[in-house]
């Protein structure tokens, strides 16, 4: 017993010891790509207090970066200081002062429908933990929580859209599957009108902002209206301080809870989904202004993109007389990447859809993960822009810890 005891106090010292004890430096070095103006992410060895905040300090010329612990082992930083491909920089880690309001670039407001966030003042997205009720003229099935709409571009414009006319079952950005079986019966999470599943919010996990970014940490369950949850999903969203374009991390956790496997069968589409603003929606005759272009990153335009794999894709379209667009990244280390993608031959409407390829299956207690980037432009970005873009976010730098 006194042994146990013995080895618990020493435990407990290490750990208080181990907590909050800095890294002496921390080494970046940049990949294939200068290193500037994009997040970079720092997995640490010991953990550290997020009620602080950081600053980097190159050891060399003594730039300073703020950096902020997005969780106890997670340093988030904006690489303020080019560092050129293949270079390497130093930087000490110093915990600079508390967290005072105001220091926030990127915040999160909550109301009784769901969490608003901007960027400087700008709004960026809105998520909904409230179920949207659907228009009146529609059964009350297509009722929804669990996604992001509107999506704003850097301009204020609305590039999503929400029971659009014609596909009121599509809701702006939304992960779900379409054909799936399970106990050996079809499920359809997708086309709520056949009334078999649905994607639903549960809650709001965590919320944090900081000097560098703000993160959401939402809760979903993919539901079969027969069996109840079937899946169990985790959104986690990082927004980055960027005003005149908005880039945000979107991660996605699925773990099946049953004791059944999740056939999700090969089909052509379903997965992370985008709908695009009603300004592109021939079927919305009262807004329709022109028809949207789609640009991937083998260089393959709109409907002809349908069915190929993408590293990237740009959307975007003329709202309210200006060019608007977001565009995805898909993460290198995402299952069958680079994914297959779904785009719609006449609707503003496209997704990663991995199940194009083939079948495949969650298996009791297993998780499903991927992760994409969202970068929002106003106006045109070129293809040479965006595959920088890309680059920057899939080339990781290599980071040593000492």
């Amino acid at each position: 017993m006194e042994k146990n005891l013995k080895a618990l106090l020493v435990l407990i010292l290490m750990s208080a010891f181990a907590f909050g004890q800095m890294p002496k430096s921390i080494e970046i070095t940049a990949g294939d790509h200068d290193l500037y103006m994009v997040p970079v992410r720092v997995e640490l060895k010991n953990p550290i207090s997020t009620g602080k905040q950081y600053q980097l300090v190159n050891e060399k010329t003594k730039f300073k970066i703020p950096a902020q612990a997005l969780d106890s082992f997670t340093l988030v930083f904006i690489a303020k200081e080019k560092i050129t491909r293949g270079a390497t920089a130093t930087y000490s880690l110093i915990a600079s002062k508390e967290i005072k309001p105001g220091s926030t670039p990127v915040t999160i407001k909550s109301n009784d429908e769901g969490l608003l966030v901007t960027v400087k003042g700008k709004p960026v997205f809105f998520y909904h933990t409230k179920e949207v009720m659907p228009p009146p003229d529609s059964p009350l099935y297509y009722k929804r929580s669990g996604f992001i709409h509107p999506l704003y571009s850097p301009d204020g414009k609305i590039l999503t859209d929400d029971f659009p006319l014609g596909h009121v079952h599509q809701h702006a950005i939304f992960m779900t599957w379409v054909n799936t079986t399970f106990k050996g019966e079809a499920l359809d999470f997708w086309n709520q009108q056949l009334q078999k599943g649905t994607v639903e919010h549960i809650s709001v996990e965590k919320i944090q902002q900081g000097p560098v970014a703000a993160q959401l940490e939402l809760r979903l369950r993919h539901k079969s209206l027969k069996y109840g949850e079937v899946l169990n999903e985790i959104w986690k969203i990082t927004v980055y301080p960027f005003a005149d374009y908005f880039l945000f991390d979107f991660e996605s956790a699925q773990t099946n809870t049953t004791a059944d496997t999740l056939f999700l069968n090969q089909y052509h589409y379903g997965g992370l989904a985008f709908r695009g603003s009603r300004s592109w929606n021939p079927d919305d005759k009262m807004h329709f202004e022109k028809s949207w272009h789609i640009l991937t990153s083998e260089n393959i335009l709109d409907t002809l993109a349908n069915h190929t794999h993408a590293s990237w894709v740009d959307a975007w379209g003329n709202i309210e007389g200006k060019i608007e667009g977001a565009s995805v990244f898909c993460d290198p280390g995402n299952f069958r990447y680079p994914q297959s993608i779904r785009v719609h031959p006449n609707l503003p409407y496209w997704a990663y859809a991995p199940v194009v390829d083939g079948a495949f299956y969650i298996a009791p207690k297993a998780v499903y993960r991927s992760r994409y980037r969202y970068f929002v432009h106003s106006g045109v970005a070129t293809k040479e822009e965006l595959e920088n873009r890309f680059q920057q976010f899939a080339d990781r730098p290599l980071i040593k810890i000492r």
